[in-house]
């Protein structure tokens, strides 16, 4: 029998976290960018943003040339890129210069997100932000791509926190996210986490 969904967050509702957000706003809007892959995958952490922040949306695609939204919100408004691109600066000094109005986020795997960026030359002529001071990612049952790799939503509050000057911004997403990777890894079972994350856990 099918397990009975949640049709906010889509997890089981037995993993439902929708009681554990409430809607805040951002310093900046968000659009964040999603691979087709990413939005079908069951833990994926963008969905935690666009539920806890009002000013969020989330765009799904590769090739966003005909999305009109997202081509009129190049043309009028100031927007900056999360994505260490060749021209990427470091948050800090981008920060301390200029308050983006837009943030454009890319979700999926290096290899889908970077598609994303080539695939859309306008993204390539946006202002880019490279995040310094990262923390250690606590997406503990998803192979990280490399050092310093940070979850969709660890990323964006490490961002909206050095923009606002606030240490402790949103962290009910991120305590939403600890929320589901604890319930995932229950409902897996310790021998079967400590099996297939050896490095995360040991």
């Amino acid at each position: 029998m099918p397990r009975s969904m949640c049709s906010r967050c889509q997890r089981p509702k037995t993993q439902c976290y929708c009681a554990a957000l409430q809607e805040e706003t951002a310093c900046m809007d968000i659009i964040i960018l999603q691979h087709p892959r990413e939005s079908r995958h069951p833990l994926n952490t963008a969905r935690i943003v666009a539920l806890g922040i009002d000013n969020c949306e989330i765009w799904v695609g590769e090739d966003f040339s005909g999305h009109g939204q997202l081509q009129k919100t190049l043309a009028e408004k100031d927007c900056y890129l999360l994505f260490p691109g060749a021209h990427a600066r470091a948050s800090q000094d981008i920060l301390r210069a200029a308050m983006p109005e837009v943030l454009i986020i890319l979700d999926g795997t290096w290899r889908k997100a970077k598609k994303i960026y080539c695939r859309n030359p306008p993204l390539q002529q946006l202002p880019g932000i490279e995040l310094t001071d990262l923390a250690i990612s606590d997406y503990r049952i998803r192979k990280a791509s490399g050092a310093g790799a940070l979850s969709t939503v660890e990323a964006t509050v490490t961002l909206l926190r050095q923009a606002s000057r606030d240490s402790k911004a949103h962290q009910q997403l991120l305590d939403t996210f600890s929320l589901m990777i604890d319930r995932q890894i229950n409902a897996m079972g310790q021998e079967v986490f400590k099996k297939n994350y050896p490095q995360e856990n040991g």
